[in-house]
């Protein structure tokens, strides 16, 4: 496996959670259903040999997805995704689906992608960035300075299709999140809750070892600090306080060998100077592999700090 590791800050806000009696809580569920056929995706090459390579080809994944938006071509922004992909903004957590009238509504123009980085993690492409853009949901503009998100993609059928993406634009203050706009499947939500408790308990307790075992070299994480690596959660799990946080409404997704799994996560934490206040917000997490083997290569939390 190839693999490129980006150490950019000096710490990063521990995502700390919670005990057992924050469990989570789930919904009747039902299968997802399936979007409808849209535009060819693009087409995938071999994987790019370094890390110029890898930062140039997410930096043409993101420009392109975001030209689809603005250009209003919904069938190429479907084409885009995986079925199985989840998409977390300030607003909650969407499919494929239910993702096209949020995109549709945000009013996207002028987008400017910098500071991509990207990794190589097994069969997924991991990419970091910041986006300036005009935007705004429900008559209120979101904010207008460059902004990180947070994008997974796998090859599907010899093209590019995104499984995760997550994006931390959103007006001030931030409003509570809805409910997901999908039920999923029960059995993957509980097996997605399981394993995202598993990770979350063992930053809250500071158990270190089972933390750092979890985490998978190149791993990615955005959050109110910004674009973070591998380095900065272990660094923020040994310095960040927290209280007992509530996992509710987790979500989770197969795409091949990764499990896609979102929730609205209501936890307060210091980190430094810096306090998040203790209010739900969306959260991703991607896991690669299963059992106790499976590893965290994204994560992403929407909270802000007061």
């Amino acid at each position: 496996m190839n693999t490129t590791r980006i150490c950019k800050s000096f710490f990063a806000a521990a995502l700390l959670v919670p005990n057992m009696i924050a469990a989570p809580i789930f919904a009747q569920a039902s299968a997802p259903a399936a979007p409808v056929s849209a535009a060819t995706a693009a087409p995938a090459a071999s994987w790019p040999a370094d890390e110029a390579g890898l930062n140039a080809l997410a930096a043409k994944l993101i420009n392109g997805w975001f030209q689809q938006i603005t250009d209003k071509d919904m069938k190429g922004v479907m084409a885009a995704m995986q079925p199985t992909v989840q998409v977390i903004t300030f607003e909650g957590v969407f499919d494929p689906a239910t993702s096209m009238s949020h995109i549709s509504n945000l009013g996207t123009t002028a987008p400017k992608v910098n500071d991509v980085i990207a990794t190589r993690v097994g069969d997924a492409l991991v990419a970091t960035c910041l986006v300036k853009a005009d935007q705004e949901m429900n008559g209120k503009k979101l904010s207008s300075d460059a902004m990180p998100r947070l994008g997974v993609w796998q090859i599907v059928d010899g093209a590019w299709k995104m499984a995760a993406w997550a994006s931390l634009n959103s007006p001030s203050p931030r409003p509570a999140p809805n409910a997901p706009a999908f039920a999923g499947d029960a059995a993957l939500n509980t097996q997605g809750a399981a394993l995202l408790t598993k990770l979350l308990m063992a930053q809250h307790k500071k158990d270190l070892p089972t933390f750092d075992a979890m985490l998978a070299t190149g791993m990615q994480v955005v959050n109110f600090k910004g674009q973070k690596v591998r380095d900065d959660m272990i660094k923020g799990a040994k310095m960040a306080t927290t209280e007992l946080p509530v996992i509710a409404d987790a979500r989770a997704t197969k795409c091949g060998d990764l499990l896609v799994v979102t929730c609205n996560l209501t936890m307060g934490q210091k980190v430094g100077w810096a306090t998040l206040p203790a209010n739900p917000a969306p959260f991703l997490a991607v896991f690669q592999g299963s059992g106790d083997g499976a590893k965290v290569i994204a994560l992403a939390n929407t909270n802000k700090e007061k």
